[in-house]
């Protein structure tokens, strides 16, 4: 297939357009441009300019020849902006895989593929967008929390175990919440297979169910090289730091499985979980 990937400079659209390209498809990027005129995505030759947040510059980007889109980034975070570009791609014709995420289940601790959205202020609409690309025909995938390559949130935690000398968590109640892992490289595996094989309904991107989070705050600080423990970080004093909203997500407790996912679509993660990842992986 031709696949048109949205959010291919970012972390997991980076990691999906290496793997639609090892399996032998052929990638269209949708990118700002560069203020110098040189490529967003090397190794890319079919490069279109646009911004996400216009929903007619998005059309025009899915040309005859286009036959998938993969959405591999947040969009504008204006809920109207959002909804009109999702309308496009649910009205396009084209088989879409969006990126969703299991926020938009909130606090759960039996959550699965076809537990009902109660999403947190942060994703507030979220669970909006999967329905319009649901009733279009298109797949939703919901990873957990993403690790690997040294990014994402475990970064974070690593840099303020730098910073404190000693890892930290958020947490509303003292008590350590529990994550929701992937990553990136089998998610990246998982995105391809939904797009080969998927249906119009919603797949979790899932490899470790339920991680004490003080378990990887510990890690992040033996990965940074401080004192080897983790301390709670009232959510209050966190959201001065981070912003209410974020901070409100990673004070989330959630178990989540994707056991129909693996089931129908043979999909079986590999990677290293995240404490070994932080400990003696991408993050040392």
């Amino acid at each position: 297939m031709k696949v048109l990937v949205l959010g291919a400079t970012g972390y997991i659209g980076g990691a999906v357009v290496e793997r639609l390209a090892e399996q032998g498809h052929e990638v269209a990027v949708l990118v700002r441009p560069a203020a110098d005129g040189a490529k967003r995505v090397p190794g890319v030759a079919d490069e279109r300019h646009g911004d996400l947040a216009d929903a007619a510059a998005l059309a025009a980007a899915i040309t005859p020849d286009i036959d998938a889109v993969v959405v591999a980034a947040n969009l504008s975070g204006d809920r109207e902006t959002d909804l009109a570009a999702a309308g496009v791609l649910a009205a396009s014709g084209r088989k879409v895989v969006f990126t969703s995420g299991v926020w938009v289940l909130g606090a759960t601790v039996d959550g699965h593929e076809d537990s009902p959205a109660d999403p947190i202020p942060l994703v507030a609409y979220r669970h909006e967008l999967e329905r319009l690309i649901l009733d279009g025909g298109g797949s939703v995938i919901r990873p957990g929390v993403v690790h690997g390559r040294g990014a994402g949130i475990p970064a974070l935690l690593r840099a303020q175990a730098a910073e404190r000398g000693t890892g930290v968590y958020v947490t509303a109640d003292g008590e350590s919440p529990t994550w929701t892992f992937v990553h990136v490289e089998d998610l990246a595996d998982l995105v391809v297979a939904v797009l080969e094989k998927g249906g119009a309904r919603v797949y979790h991107g899932i490899s470790e169910e339920a991680v004490q989070v003080a378990s990887v705050a510990e890690a992040a600080a033996r990965s940074a090289g401080v004192k080897p423990q983790a301390e709670p970080w009232p959510l209050a004093e966190a959201a001065q730091t981070l912003g209410t909203g974020f901070a409100e997500a990673l004070a989330l407790s959630q178990r989540i499985s994707a056991t129909r996912t693996r089931a129908e679509l043979g999909w079986n993660p590999s990677r290293p979980g995240v404490v070994a990842d932080l400990v003696e992986g991408s993050y040392v």
